[in-house]
């Protein structure tokens, strides 16, 4: 049996960028398992989807790429681009693997994973069993789409499921939910010449709302918003819950909103009603306590409160009030887990010991909402 002082499961943006901290820890044995390649999800997205926060090589004047996984580097020099698309990143993050010559094993699912009493775990992989002393969960939430967020949602296509806008060739769609998802499938389908309804229960777009990009539509999106509505092709009806979906005999739909509204349709409507709470943490739901709305519970080390050694990494990570799903926030977390097990290993954590302003002047020390910018 293999034995690592640490393992890390999943190579996307959370897991290379975990990894890159675990390499700062001198004498340190750790590896990656991948069960695709190398950021599958993003290779999975949407033909025409791009990152919502920009590419911007400002490393020079002290601010990190708001997208990079290390300090140094730079998605925007590596992609060309300012919104990468997801194979463009998932390329970046292949180049930093191979660069730094991670120990990344890729097209190794872990197929179960055992708490040993006393601490460490088993993990059943396709190479054979691996005992790790820590384990870092790090298979964020792209792969985990929810698909029943309501009776009939069977039907739908969810926006996790598209491999290309151009393959809808209806002349009309609706899509149910109104935030970065459901808003980036309406934008897509209205440029591509299709009459299309989002129906949503709020605007998230709101300019008295929340300036946190994980609660409120971002900036590049809200843009392409306002361009779509101005095609004349993009319907917006706020102030619906959907409750069912049905079918008739004519093989339509009939999508069904709480209040008692309701909208026929003749293609299935598209789910833009986001992913699983917890994300690929449910995986090993039984290694983690969760709290009444659905989410992982985490110690102040985003460590699991009842197996000691697992830790969380990646976009489904949340503490008190502040909620990391995206890279440029979660990335901030890396070094506090690494530090974590050099620290329990007795091992030189001082490479970590980077600053708070590592990642640009204000670190992580402080919330956004109701600065002067």
């Amino acid at each position: 049996m293999q034995r690592l002082d640490a393992a890390v499961v999943g190579a996307g943006a959370a897991g290379i960028g975990m990894a890159l901290a675990l390499q700062k820890v001198p004498g340190l044995k750790f590896g990656v398992l991948e069960a695709g390649r190398v950021g599958e999800s993003f290779r999975r997205w949407p033909a025409q989807a791009r990152f919502i926060t920009p590419s911007f090589h400002s490393n020079p004047f002290g601010l990190a790429d708001l997208n990079a996984v290390n300090e140094p580097s730079s998605p925007a020099i590596h992609t060309g681009a300012e919104h990468p698309s997801g194979p463009q990143y998932a390329e970046y993050l292949s180049f930093i693997a191979r660069g730094h010559e991670l120990p990344v094993a890729t097209d190794c699912k872990v197929a179960a994973v055992g708490a040993v009493p006393g601490g460490g775990f088993i993990l059943d992989t396709p190479r054979g069993r691996l005992q790790a002393g820590f384990l870092i969960w790090a298979t964020g939430e792209f792969q985990f789409p929810d698909l029943a967020p309501f009776p009939g949602a069977q039907w739908c296509t969810h926006y996790a499921q598209v491999a290309d806008w151009t393959r809808f060739q209806a002349s009309r769609y609706t899509v149910i939910g109104g935030y970065e998802s459901g808003v980036d499938a309406a934008v897509n389908l209205a440029g591509l010449g299709r009459e299309v309804r989002l129906l949503a229960r709020k605007s998230t777009w709101d300019p008295q709302g929340s300036h946190d990009p994980s609660l409120s539509l971002s900036p590049y999106s809200r843009q392409r918003l306002y361009q779509a509505i101005d095609t004349g092709r993009l319907e917006i009806v706020f102030g619906v819950d959907v409750i069912g979906l049905t079918r008739d005999a004519a093989g339509g739909f009939r999508i069904h909103a709480g209040d008692g509204r309701y909208w026929d349709e003749k293609a299935a409507p598209i789910l833009g009603t986001g992913f699983l709470k917890g994300g690929g943490a449910r995986q090993i739901a039984e290694l983690w306590d969760w709290d009444e709305d659905g989410r992982v519970v985490l110690s102040d080390a985003d460590e699991s409160t009842i197996t000691p050694g697992l830790f969380l990494a990646g976009p489904q990570v949340r503490q008190e009030r502040r909620i990391y799903c995206f890279i440029y926030k979660f990335r901030q977390r890396h070094a506090l887990i690494a530090r974590r097990i050099g620290l329990c290993l007795d091992r030189d954590t001082t490479a970590l010991e980077t600053g708070a302003g590592a990642w640009g002047p204000f670190g992580n020390s402080e919330c956004c909402e109701g600065c002067e910018c």
